[in-house]
């Protein structure tokens, strides 16, 4: 009985490395098949990140509006610290492989996607990945850095191939939604210079602003707010190549709440200053 059990769930966990950082390493991985009852709800996320490939079967995942379901051929990530919830078809259970793996600067190479939410993939070369979750079966519990380094590199190679082929397949905004958003857009654009709020912006999409935003960023690729900024920064350069308006007057027509704030977002978003862009552009400081 103890050998089936090891059969349908596989799980390994590794030590931590000896001696060095990696920029990617995993803290875990398995292999789960033929298990009807395998359920995950944690509300906070774990430390790491948690990716999953369904190889054959299917089961569900909540994408934070509905559960979703998947088949072969597709996956999911969570980020370090975002809800999960996932469970296996009771009829046909998957047959799923999973890493649990974190490092330095993932955010960085995996663009952001699992930060906010699930996000949810269809992969075509799973060979590859079988092949790499094998490696990684092979050198399991490394008893030397060389081990180690084995493990972190066939880790990074994993998300790397993520990041280059896997395409989103589910929780992105569904047609009618889209063209909705897409209006929400240029309603803001055109409203930029006014002192809007989420739930304004929420409310010409007709949602609750949580959902709105978890919306506006699967298809904008930024926040809503992130997206005002924008449009009030490209508001503000037409402003100050086209006028002698002071700094603080076109902060205020941009609709920016003070001089400060413009010029702090201005210089995070252009790597310099408001007016030594006027500048640069050749038009006089005032």
């Amino acid at each position: 009985m103890l050998s089936e059990v090891r059969l349908l769930r596989i799980n390994h966990f590794v030590p931590n490395p000896r001696f060095e950082r990696f920029l990617c390493y995993p803290e875990s991985f398995g292999h789960y098949t033929d298990e009807s009852e395998h359920n995950e709800n944690r509300p906070n996320g774990l430390t790491t990140y948690n990716w999953h490939l369904v190889r054959t079967g299917k089961g569900y995942v909540w994408t934070g509006e509905e559960f979703v379901e998947l088949r072969s051929g597709s996956g999911f990530l969570y980020g370090p610290g975002v809800p999960q919830r996932y469970y296996a078809d009771s009829i046909e259970p998957w047959d799923i492989r999973w890493v649990h793996f974190t490092g330095r600067g993932l955010g960085s190479l995996l663009q952001g996607r699992g930060e906010r939410d699930v996000w949810i993939f269809s992969w075509e070369d799973v060979q590859r990945l079988d092949q790499l979750w094998t490696d990684l079966l092979d050198c399991s519990t490394p008893p030397f850095q060389e081990g180690s380094a084995r493990l972190s590199a066939i880790t990074y190679e994993m998300v790397a191939l993520l990041v280059q082929h896997a395409e989103a397949i589910e929780g992105i905004p569904k047609p009618g939604m889209r063209d909705r958003l897409t209006e929400v857009a240029e309603w803001i654009r055109s409203h930029c210079h006014e002192p809007l709020t989420l739930e304004q912006m929420a409310s010409e999409a007709n949602c609750s602003s949580s959902h709105f935003s978890r919306q506006f960023h699967r298809l904008m690729g930024k926040t809503p707010i992130e997206y005002l900024t924008e449009c009030r920064i490209l508001q503000s350069k037409t402003l100050l190549v086209s006028s002698n308006l002071t700094v603080k007057l076109i902060a205020e027509y941009s609709g920016f709440s003070n001089s400060t704030y413009f010029i702090q977002c201005f210089r995070k978003l252009e790597g310099m200053t408001p007016e030594q862009f006027r500048i640069l552009r050749g038009v006089g400081s005032n």
